[in-house]
């Protein structure tokens, strides 16, 4: 009878250890009901980048090392690859070839993998200095084995901790990395198919691509001289071949704190202070461009510093905002949608967070809400949270210290309608 009883209670315990180990999802078992887009989300069930052992330290929403991929969050930390289910705890899978330290924002691709971008330190011999090599890293994003690894040597050195990887994306079978210091950058490009590196651009920081066509592509990014800090030097927005590295445009008007983020599939924002911003006229531009370069549509940002922070929804809308102004646009043609405040209607803006697949995420003085992207009528005034990260299963937020604040850490909250 004892032994009956053992077996009742350690074979279920066992398999539900097992289950824990292998994902947040069973395997045999339903999947979570999925949102899309979710409108409501649950108290925090988890959280990432908390306490000492973190390297993740007062990072905002775009910087935030970590990606939903259907019901897991992928991310990095102190060199590492991670996975974790929707408490937080880790799922085993991604590790990344020895000595390579991992860094920046996981990206998914179409055919189920996740792509992020790692350094190591070329050793020296003699009077050769240590030098440094990057890899483009892809993981199975269901069992979270290395697919496989394409190692390039940049032209420069430096530890890599202290260098920011960013995958700027996948278009036309082509996978673009950059790695970057704050006075060195190299922007290099990796056929998926192959896995061989088609191309590197030292001096250029890749940060969106673009499609052109059917099989076309643009790495669109800006080019700042060697020794200059992309945040204070003048920096010129370039366009790259996707396929072959080669610029597709001339060097583009100089701006100073260049950000560019994608604002639909063949559209980016592009975004900094103008050569003529003193301390006593700050002069911010945002503009949208296509894939040729083009401006399609440039943005009366007044007199401010800091231009507003572009989301695009990965559907049909990007929603721009600051701290008092939030505004959308078409992701295809980039043409006015609507602006908050609304004085004649008594809106207010809210704080945007994110957006995702036609909702807009952010807070009042009133607390969370969902707007509707389209439109921006409210679309659910209590939705529990306002993440900065969203998908069909699950919002990334920030705690009360801020994203990956000192000890702060970022909230993992299910979608539950």
């Amino acid at each position: 009878m004892r032994a009956r009883l053992l077996a009742a209670v350690v074979v279920p315990l066992a398999t539900a250890l097992l289950l824990a180990a292998c994902g947040s999802t069973p395997v045999g078992s339903a999947p979570p009901p999925s949102y899309d887009p979710p409108t409501g989300f649950a108290a925090p069930t988890g959280s990432l980048f908390g306490g000492s052992g973190t390297r993740v330290f007062g990072r905002d929403a775009d910087a935030l090392p970590a990606a939903l991929i259907g019901t897991a969050v992928w991310a990095t930390d102190g060199g590492r690859v991670l996975r974790t289910d929707s408490t937080g705890a880790e799922i085993p899978g991604p590790v990344a070839p020895a000595g390579r330290f991992a860094a920046g924002k996981p990206v998914p691709t179409p055919d189920g993998g996740v792509l992020v971008g790692a350094a190591s330190v070329v050793p020296g011999s003699g009077t050769t200095p240590p030098g440094l090599a990057v890899d483009l890293l892809a993981f199975d994003a269901t069992s979270g084995a290395l697919r496989w690894n394409a190692p390039t040597v940049l032209p420069w050195s430096e530890r890599p901790p202290a260098v920011t990887m960013t995958v700027a994306g996948v278009v036309a079978g082509v996978g673009v990395l950059t790695a970057s210091t704050d006075s060195q950058r190299t922007a290099i490009g990796v056929d998926l198919t192959s896995h061989q590196v088609l191309w590197t651009a030292d001096g250029v920081a890749a940060d969106a691509v673009l499609a052109d066509g059917p099989a076309g592509g643009t790495a669109l990014g800006v080019a700042t001289a060697p020794g200059g800090s992309r945040a204070y030097a003048d920096s010129t927005l370039v366009g790259l071949d996707v396929v072959t590295g080669l610029r597709r445009f001339a060097p583009g008007d100089v701006l100073r704190a260049p950000e560019i983020t994608p604002a639909g599939p063949g559209l980016a924002v592009v975004s900094g202070r103008t050569a003529a911003t003193t301390l006593s006229a700050p002069s911010a531009s945002l503009r949208f461009v296509d894939a040729r370069g083009a401006t399609v549509r440039t943005v009366d940002v007044g007199r401010s510093y800091t231009p507003p922070r572009c989301v695009w929804d990965e559907a049909a809308t990007t929603v721009c905002g600051g701290d008092t102004r939030v505004f959308a646009v078409d992701a295809a043609s980039a043409a006015p949608l609507w602006e908050l405040p609304d004085p004649a209607a008594n809106r207010v803006a809210p704080r945007m967070t994110t957006a995702w697949h036609g909702a807009v995420y952010g807070t009042t003085v009133n607390g969370p809400l969902v707007l509707d992207a389209r439109t921006g009528a409210d679309r659910d005034t209590r939705p529990g949270a306002a993440p900065v990260l969203v998908n069909a299963y699950l919002g990334l937020g920030a705690e009360a210290g801020g994203v990956a604040g000192f000890g702060g850490g970022a909230t993992i909250t299910p979608a539950i309608r």
